[in-house]
């Protein structure tokens, strides 16, 4: 019997092709006013926290190359300093699994006050974001036990169906959705084997590094967050580009690092970046299309293309990685020690244990 957490990424070919028929059915009118609300503000802002945020990413990017006026700021940060971005003319994309994360439920009464359209993502029907934004769009997916798994895919695939609603792609992306969904069952297995074979990566001490650019961001967020929630392990994030500028002195011979090389538009430096990392002796895993000749750590990765729904695709590995890593570190991977599924309060935590 696995645990939990395991059959959550297991079951994500499943519960994306429920999320898929239920946004591509029933959804499909939520996500095309949501739209509406989107074409008719100057500025959209997307917010969350965690997983949630990272979601956004994504999306983000999509509309900002589009010449969008858009921002993802975490909802903490938009509640206490950032707030004057918010007007009349902004829709704010409010995204939660739960529809209850505190932060974001605190700015529902500003975003009235400012005269703010809101559009709330959500997985759970009778949440306060449910109820209190203008226009709701419901997930679909799955729940997971605590750990945002399908839930987090689910909400990838919700966010880049509507992005293609509002650039009037629903073709193009159900067909590139359907391809992801149907790559993913093999990655899953790529994945589980690389983490079983590859002891020396998985058992490794040092401080796991994840790097990359553009709208694989996303995933490097996510992945750092899997990283302490699941494997209670530190680990750091950041662009790769950043990591050129003085961080690269952290390189030393136990040094391992997560590279993506997802986006076409800095592919070719991002192998470079993981050449270099490899010939000084860290243990470099590349995620993206397989490169020639090179000494990298790898997985088959799907041939065509993922485009809006990458994300979904990235996150796998390091679902695998952090739960295989729990294992090795004698931990129940999944199980909060402190936090709860549901952050409610800004101070304190709800299990309150002392180290």
């Amino acid at each position: 019997m696995n645990p939990p957490l395991l059959d959550n990424i297991l079951a994500q070919p499943e519960s994306l092709r429920e999320v898929a028929a239920y946004q591509l059915g029933e959804g499909r009118q939520s996500l095309e006013a949501a739209v509406e609300v989107l074409r008719s503000s100057r500025r959209i802002v997307f917010t969350g926290m965690g997983a949630s945020l990272f979601a956004c990413t994504p999306l983000a990017y999509a509309l900002s190359a589009r010449g969008v006026s858009v921002c993802a700021i975490e909802s903490s940060e938009l509640l206490y300093f950032l707030s004057p971005v918010l007007g009349r003319e902004t829709a704010v994309v409010l995204v939660s699994r739960s529809g209850e994360s505190v932060e974001v439920i605190r700015l529902l009464p500003l975003l009235e006050e400012r005269d703010c359209r809101t559009i709330g993502v959500f997985n759970v029907r009778e949440s306060t974001l449910a109820k209190r934004t203008e226009q709701p769009v419901f997930v679909g997916s799955p729940a997971d036990e605590l750990v945002a798994i399908q839930t987090y895919t689910g909400t990838l695939a919700t966010l880049g169906l509507l992005g293609a609603a509002y650039e009037n792609e629903w073709e193009n992306a159900t067909t590139a959705l359907n391809e992801t969904i149907a790559a993913l069952q093999r990655l899953i297995s790529e994945c589980s084997s690389f983490c079983k074979s590859r002891n020396n990566f998985i058992e490794g001490t040092a401080t796991l590094y994840l790097l990359a650019r553009g709208a694989a961001l996303a995933s490097v967020e996510e992945g750092v967050l899997l990283m302490h929630e699941v494997a209670k392990a530190p680990a750091v994030g950041m662009s790769a580009a950043q990591f050129r500028h003085g961080p690269a002195e952290a390189i030393h011979k136990d040094f391992r690092a997560v590279i993506f090389g997802t986006q076409p538009a800095t592919m070719a430096l991002d192998l470079s970046l993981a050449q270099d990392l490899s010939a000084m002796g860290a243990q470099v895993l590349w995620l993206g299309p397989e490169p020639n000749n090179t000494n990298l750590l790898t997985v088959s990765w799907p041939e065509k293309p993922a485009g809006r729904f990458a994300g979904i695709l990235e996150a796998v590995p390091l679902q695998l990685l952090a739960y295989y890593m729990a294992i090795e570190r004698g931990i129940s991977p999944g199980k909060f020690r402190y936090t709860a599924a549901i952050t409610s309060s800004e101070t304190g935590f709800a299990h309150g244990k002392t180290i």
